[in-house]
């Protein structure tokens, strides 16, 4: 049963690559301003503003995905069931 789970493929389109470098992107940055011992109002605010954009670009990376992988999805929903 689980090699039919790794026969599943799923696409990944070139706005869902795009969310994924700017997610990682996002992550770096909010890992380097979280990883300063002192911060100042600035770098507070940035850190909100940066969490909010990381949820937003995971939340339209995973529209896109349910939206371009409607039948693996399905497909691999039926598989993991038979389990």
């Amino acid at each position: 049963m689980k090699e039919k789970l790794e026969l599943v493929n799923f696409n990944l389109t070139k706005v869902m690559s795009e969310e994924l470098i700017k997610f990682n992107n996002l992550k770096k940055e909010l890992i380097k301003l979280k990883s300063k011992e002192i911060l100042n109002k600035e770098e507070i605010i940035k850190i909100k503003e940066l969490e909010d954009e990381l949820n937003k670009s995971r939340i339209r990376f995973i529209k896109e995905f349910r939206e371009n992988n409607k039948e693996e999805i399905d497909k691999y929903l039926q598989i993991k069931d038979q389990f």
